[in-house]
């Protein structure tokens, strides 16, 4: 008789570890999706970087050959009107 009392007894004391450890896998995996979502995300915003930075990098290469031309014709017409101031 006393069998049939520490038999559920000891289910009721297993069953909550059983629970826990189906927890446990379950946020296990859950984890690991979350992992590979920030994953996937980080890898698409640093695509999205590389390829925005790419046409700034462009623009900035652009605007400064633009201003390297000017100041190369500013020094040749300094260095000009500094002959002319000499000769005179």
């Amino acid at each position: 008789m006393r069998l049939l009392y520490i038999l559920p007894a000891l289910w009721l004391l297993a069953t909550p570890s059983m629970v826990r450890a189906d927890e446990a896998e379950s946020a296990k995996e859950g984890f690991k999706e979350v992992h590979e979502g920030m994953k996937k995300v980080t890898k698409s915003v640093g695509k999205k970087a590389r390829k925005d930075f790419k046409a700034i990098d462009k623009q900035a290469k652009k605007d400064w050959k633009a201003v390297d031309k000017n100041a190369g014709k500013t020094w040749k017409k300094a260095g000009e009107d500094v002959k002319k101031a000499v000769q005179d």
